[in-house]
């Protein structure tokens, strides 16, 4: 059995750690190389079994989290493949008090092992707009303190015990990320002309979240709007309902799609439900774009950025409606980017202020 192997923090390290609804991304710089990880935001009960192949198992993402319920769970890849699609959830509340931290910690015991990085001295996370205010708390009393993971093989065999220890954990607004992506250099330093008026539209699979900020994070115009994909879903299901005769249970296309098998219809035809998903979402997209202009046009943003997955999909859209509209690169991590810039700039602060003989609290 593998020994438990602790992690310590380096001196100034920092990881950012994007967990949405959707995916969970993370994103650092050590040793002079950037460093990333993605993977679905889904877990599923693990079952171990004899491993007759004798695969090394090292693309598996199977994992037990000390002090969390429910034991040994799938993550990642490993749900999508092994629990058929796996398990999310889009309840708030459970979202931010079970499956936020779950994922975080499994995520940062793999990309420390499988990365070779240390256990980060700060750690930045987020949290969707709305919920941002009411759960910040909850999330930072979840991810604070001792953790010890267990990595297997498919087979039970342990891969790795990972111990580290989180104390300073920083909680930021999922699309202020995106913003800071953009507004902060490679060192955590402000880009002064990005300092404006800037609303940024960070689309996922299921909100699209609007930020308003001007350098700083302005919660009262700042929202999570629905991306209008339950419109979508609807109609893919009354299409494949008149030209298959068979009804799909939304839960069973988002297994099909995350796993990227075809759907195999009564009749025996093989259907691609992603494809789909984006030929009806192309539809529903001038319904979405309302909705967006709706909440940025009062704001008169001189800059008007687009982030995430549904961001890309919707931007040539976004660009007819605001010239000023560009797109924050790479769309995706931006988010886990602007954490670790934001981690960068609090404590290239933190270092100035104790030099000077100041003290900063940590937030």
């Amino acid at each position: 059995m593998a020994k438990p192997t602790a992690i310590r923090p380096e001196a100034g390290s920092i990881i950012g750690v994007d967990t949405g609804y959707s995916a969970t991304k993370l994103y650092t710089e050590h040793e002079g190389k950037h460093r990333i990880l993605i993977f679905p935001s889904v877990t599923g009960p693990a079952e171990f079994s004899d491993d007759f192949l004798d695969l090394e198992g090292d693309g598996d993402f199977i994992a037990g989290l000390g002090g969390q319920p429910g034991g040994v769970r799938n993550f990642g890849e490993t749900a999508v493949r092994l629990n058929r699609g796996g398990e999310a959830t889009t309840d708030r509340e459970e979202f931010t008090k079970v499956y936020n931290p779950a994922l975080t910690l499994a995520g940062l015991a793999r990309f420390m092992a499988e990365k070779n990085v240390p256990a980060p001295e700060t750690l930045v996370v987020g949290l969707p707009v709305n919920f941002y205010a009411a759960y910040k708390q909850t999330l930072v009393e979840s991810l604070r303190g001792s953790h010890e993971v267990t990595l297997y093989h498919r087979d039970g065999d342990v891969r790795r015990q990972v111990s580290f220890t989180l104390r300073q954990v920083l909680v930021l607004p999922q699309g202020y990320g995106s913003y800071l992506c953009w507004a902060l250099d490679e060192k955590g330093g402000k880009i002064a002309e990005r300092m404006k008026p800037t609303a940024v539209i960070d689309g996922g699979e299921k909100t699209l979240d609007i930020v308003a900020a001007e350098g700083r994070y302005l919660d009262s115009f700042s929202t999570s709007i629905p991306s209008s994909l339950d419109a979508v879903y609807q109609a893919m299901q009354r299409e494949l309902d008149a030209a298959y005769d068979d009804y799909i249970p939304r839960s069973q296309i988002e297994a099909y799609i995350r796993s990227g098998e075809s759907y195999i219809s009564p009749s025996g035809a093989q259907i691609d439900l992603n494809a789909l998903r984006q030929q009806i979402l192309k539809r529903h997209a001038p319904e979405i774009i309302n909705r967006i202009q709706a909440v940025i046009k009062p704001l008169r943003p001189q800059h008007v950025c687009v982030a995430g997955g549904s961001g890309e999909m919707l931007y040539e859209q976004l660009k007819e409606i605001f010239p000023q509209a560009g797109k924050i690169e790479p769309m995706v991590f931006s988010n886990a980017i602007g954490f670790w810039k934001y981690g960068l700039m609090r404590q290239a602060g933190s270092n100035a202020a104790s030099s000077s003989g100041m003290t900063i609290a940590a937030a």
